[in-house]
């Protein structure tokens, strides 16, 4: 893989290397075009579980909107974003217990940083970006307010919400085709503690204005660990559609499959999960949204090892029912109650191990 990165990156040198002198010929844009647009975002919560966590953080397979019994912002953040015709870029901060869980492994430089990347247009409609950004995996991102249900699902939570390295992006000119090639650190990985890289890829089409159909992969190392420790080989796919049924009634539904080869003996370990949601708005003010959905991961690839029983396995459903209310338009509220059932006792309630748990949460998201 490093052989490879060196490689790709001489092909794509020679390939620009005409653009560029192309380019030298033109205008140079003008620079007072490029007019920064500030953003920001906060989003606080409370949420109760059930099981009453001793450690008072929900099961180690939760990593947003995850604190037991206290008011906590899941993330906050501010940034800038500009875009003309020749570049673009975008530069965002955060806090929370967002970045605390996600960006646990990551220096605390880094952990900081919710977007920080810059792009140039190489040719009409394709993009080079190179930098931090959101995970192009998945149908539910970091943002509750820009996801159908108020919590993520468990397969949400346990792929990659932010990636570092370098993408090609391309439209068609019919705007019903995106395609995308990466070049990246390593899953969910911004400072890298090896020489490997590895590869993704996303093909979005939208054959209509109420379709969405996304297919999203990646290829490369699994756990970002020194060469000397060994390389896992991982290989992941995720597959989402989303259909605007009615004016008011949006569904969706999201499904992965990954697997990773073992270390130090032969074979893979694989996983699996599944979601579908809906949202379904009541009036201009009020909405009504749930999912339902499994996850199994026998091997542990992915899901901490229960502490009670670490030999148990992973295969866990959820179902959960929410409503949003929306005091005005930048302001939303939730409420959302949800549910596990596992076929292993990987839950842990007074000292014991259960197979159930069930959570309350509520939050106020605030955009600005």
């Amino acid at each position: 893989m490093y052989r490879f990165r060196h490689y790709l990156l001489f092909l794509l040198a020679a390939w620009l290397a005409p653009v560029g002198a192309a380019n030298a010929q033109a205008p140079a844009p003008d620079s007072a075009a490029i007019r920064p647009e500030f953003f920001g975002y906060t989003g606080v919560y409370y949420g109760y579980d059930f099981n009453v966590p001793r450690t008072r953080v929900r099961p180690g397979f939760v990593y947003s909107e995850n604190r037991h019994n206290e008011v906590s912002i899941n993330i906050a953040l501010l940034g800038a974003r500009f875009a003309n015709d020749y570049v673009r870029g975008t530069f965002a901060i955060q806090t929370g217990t967002y970045p605390d869980y996600n960006y646990a492994s990551e220096p605390e430089v880094f952990k900081h940083i919710y977007e920080a990347y810059a792009g140039v247009r190489l040719r009409p409609r394709l993009w080079l970006d190179a930098g931090v950004f959101v995970s192009h995996i998945g149908l539910e991102g970091p943002i509750s307010r820009d996801d159908l249900t108020l919590t993520r699902s468990i397969l949400a939570d346990n792929s990659p919400y932010y990636e570092a390295g370098a993408k090609l992006t391309y439209d068609t000119p019919d705007g019903h085709w995106t395609l995308v090639a990466l070049v990246l650190n390593g899953w969910q990985v911004i400072r890298d503690n090896n020489e490997n890289m590895s590869t993704g890829w996303q093909v979005q089409w939208k054959p209509t204005t109420r379709w969405v159909v996304n297919s999203s992969s990646y290829a490369g190392e699994g756990p970002n660990q020194p060469d000397s420790v060994g390389r896992q080989l991982r290989y992941f796919h995720n597959l989402y559609a989303t259909f605007q049924a009615t004016s008011r009634l949006r569904l969706a539904a999201s499904a992965d499959a990954g697997t990773q080869r073992r270390l130090g003996r032969d074979g893979y370990d694989h996983w699996q999960g599944a979601a579908v949601l809906f949202s379904q708005r009541l009036s201009a003010r009020t909405a009504l949204n749930g999912r339902v959905e499994m996850f199994r991961d026998p091997g542990h690839v992915l899901i901490p090892r229960a502490r009670l029983r670490p030999e148990a396995g992973f295969t866990t459903g959820a179902a959960s029912v929410g409503v949003d209310y929306f005091p005005i338009p930048r302001c939303v509220v939730r409420l959302e109650g949800k549910a596990y059932r596992a076929r292993q006792a990987v839950f842990e309630r007074d000292g014991r191990a259960v197979r159930t748990d069930a959570v309350v949460t509520t939050l106020l998201g605030l955009t600005f």
